[in-house]
């Protein structure tokens, strides 16, 4: 970073009204900086499968930086971290406030979650999961909403809504009724469909703070 055309390699210098500051061979003021840092973006994005929840990969594989490059100019951060091989609706912002609003669950912002699973749970199992079940991790989880969608041979299709979100919470859930997850794709999160994003890989930006709260109060 330069200031004024000198560089500048420590991290307390005190900038002054005046000064102009070089960075990435790009030129900003002081207000430049602060208008910057000052503005929150929030995104949706329909993640595709074989998409790394990260924005570097030392083994060269695809991530969402290979999704968003060109496309979203601020620094972001995505809400609700997706595995490598499930697809569907993530956030991406700078708010770190709205980041942890979102994820923590006593504030009941739903997730929900189309599953493609190996075999036919019961009724009698999906209501296990429903009323909470204990994950070979020891965590019991909170208590779901669980639908059957469709059964068709030796798979079944569900449809999973939780308010919280453990790492691999539903492939483990799955898991502890003794069966597999082929497919795990969100649908929803909180006010927010996969519908405004359709097509895997598009991008959509949910516009001011402001508008971003007001869906969240429509939510509830």
């Amino acid at each position: 970073m330069k200031v004024n055309g000198k560089l500048v390699k420590e991290p307390w210098y005190e900038l002054k009204e005046n000064n102009f500051i070089e960075f990435n061979n790009k030129k900003y003021g002081l207000s430049d900086l602060q208008k910057k840092a000052e503005n929150k973006v929030y995104y949706l994005l329909n993640k595709p499968k074989g998409i790394l929840c990260t924005f570097k990969d030392d083994f060269g594989r695809k991530t969402i930086n290979d999704l968003i490059k060109g496309k979203i100019e601020e620094r972001v951060f995505y809400v609700g971290r997706l595995d490598y091989d499930s697809s569907g609706l993530l956030l991406l912002t700078n708010d770190g406030d709205l980041a942890n609003y979102l994820l923590r669950p006593e504030n009941k912002v739903t997730k929900v979650y189309e599953v493609l699973v190996k075999g036919s749970p019961s009724k009698k199992e999906l209501q296990m999961l429903e009323e909470g079940i204990t994950l070979e991790t020891g965590y019991k989880t909170m208590k779901s909403k669980v639908k059957i969608l469709k059964k068709q041979k030796d798979l079944s299709l569900l449809q999973i809504s939780l308010n919280e979100g453990k790492k691999r919470q539903i492939k483990l859930m799955i898991k502890a009724l003794g069966y597999k997850v082929i497919e795990l794709k969100r649908i929803k999160f909180g006010p927010w469909s996969i519908k405004e994003v359709p097509k895997p890989g598009n991008i959509k930006s949910l516009g001011s703070m402001e508008e971003v709260k007001n869906r969240l109060l429509s939510d509830f």
